[in-house]
């Protein structure tokens, strides 16, 4: 069967969790398993160069363990806005004496849509269905944003499709605003979406490996990227806010992809302390033509642009992205630490990801088959619109939704060997 539902979970508020497998006759070993949790990858599997299939993105075994506000956010749509917002606040320009106030939960910023984010949601599952050969095996989640959800104004309709074909996985996001709720018929809203699972091409680390000292193959150190159609990246402030500067990669060095090389290789000579890559990569066409890449023209880039490649010489899988968003954001698991067995982390932990503005929480979870994950165990490629772009004014049209405007995005994750 090209979809499996498989068996479900229910979490500490008696909600169902389900989980989904996707296969396709044009993907031979190759499938993914998806959840309602977030619409959440939760496993994807791929031949390695001897043919061996691999599970390639961090994440658990228990579905209850993607809940937490304070987990990595493996594998989850992120919402309603991806990365950073400057202060946790907003204005729109049509409603200048308006500030919209957000969760702050990470550190003085507002992270991934907040406390409550679409990460933590439960989707509708629209549609799973085998389609045509041509178009492989997919399925079709949905979710409603109320107004003044996590703080953002206008009700918003999400939709994400997780699409495999052709040992490519396909992720496309839509988003609109609701048209029927009269009262909100001149609201506009910001948005901007992403898939946020980590990868790691050698295969996720699981209690069968030794981690006492931790091997090149439960790091992604040894894994060689390149990228094309990209000639900068955006400076960030303390905080991971971009400063509005754009420096080119020659003036940086470990930041340089253009010819091929390690994650390893720079990765302690990176801008913010050596600490790991986080830092967005915009499109050349995206800073050439801004305008093309505003919310009102989401509807006519049907065709991604090949952005990355990254290759693992210990499997041999090599991943191709490709987007249609005007960059991403290149994260090596700086701050991930899952042990072998359960890890209560309190309130002395100096992760961010596990601070707000009410201080420090508990962080409990285990990695897939009790395995353990840690610093640089994984890579993501998070494609959205700019960091804090409504703070920027040649930046704020990519994510302003106004009624009427269609939000969407395609990226395209291809796998082969060599």
């Amino acid at each position: 069967m090209p979809i499996t539902e498989r068996p479900p979970a229910q979490n500490s508020k008696g909600q169902v969790l389900r989980s989904f497998l996707l296969t396709d006759a044009s993907s031979p070993n190759m499938a993914c398993q998806i959840t309602n949790q977030g619409a959440t990858i939760t496993h994807l599997w791929v031949p390695d160069k001897q043919s061996n299939v691999r599970d390639i993105v961090l994440g658990f075994d228990d579905l209850t363990a993607y809940r937490s506000d304070l987990d990595p956010y493996f594998g989850a749509s992120v919402g309603r806005t991806a990365n950073r917002i400057a202060k946790g606040e907003f204005t729109l320009p049509d409603q200048p004496g308006t500030v919209y106030r957000l969760d702050c939960n990470n550190g003085p910023n507002s992270l991934h849509g907040g406390i409550d984010g679409f990460s933590c949601r439960l989707w509708d599952v629209e549609s799973a269905t085998k389609e045509t050969f041509e178009r492989g095996t997919s399925i079709r989640m949905g979710l409603l944003s109320e107004h003044m959800d996590q703080g953002f104004p206008g009700r918003l309709k999400v939709y994400c499709t997780v699409r495999l074909i052709e040992y490519t996985l396909e992720i496309s996001y839509e988003a609109c605003l609701d048209s029927n709720d009269t009262s909100l018929a001149k609201q506009a809203t910001i948005a901007s979406l992403t898939n946020h699972s980590y990868f790691n091409l050698n295969g996720v680390p699981t209690n069968k490996d030794d981690e006492t000292a931790p091997s090149s193959t439960a790091l992604v150190t040894n894994h060689v990227m390149k990228v094309q159609n990209i000639d900068s990246y955006l400076e960030t402030d303390s905080t991971s806010i971009p400063t509005g500067k754009i420096l080119p990669l020659e003036q940086v060095p470990s930041m340089d992809f253009r010819t091929a090389k390690e994650f390893g290789q720079d990765i302690k000579e990176t801008p913010g302390g050596g600490i790991g890559y986080d830092h967005f990569y915009p499109v050349k066409q995206a800073l050439e033509n801004p305008e093309d890449y505003g919310v009102k023209n989401d509807i006519h880039r049907q065709r991604p642009v090949p952005l990355v490649s990254v290759y693992s010489p210990d499997s041999g899988i090599q991943l191709d992205m490709a987007t249609t968003e005007p960059g991403f954001q290149l994260y090596t698991a700086n701050w991930v630490q899952v042990d072998r067995d359960i890890v209560d982390v309190g309130a002395t932990s100096t992760n961010p990801l596990m601070v707000s503005e009410q201080g420090s929480r508990p962080f409990t979870h285990v990695g897939k088959a009790r395995g353990g994950y840690q610093p640089h165990s994984g890579f993501c490629l998070e494609t959205s619109k700019f960091p804090d772009a409504i703070h920027h004014e040649t930046w704020k049209q990519q994510v302003i939704l106004q009624p009427g405007d269609r939000y969407e995005s395609l990226t395209t994750f291809k796998f082969s060997t060599k």
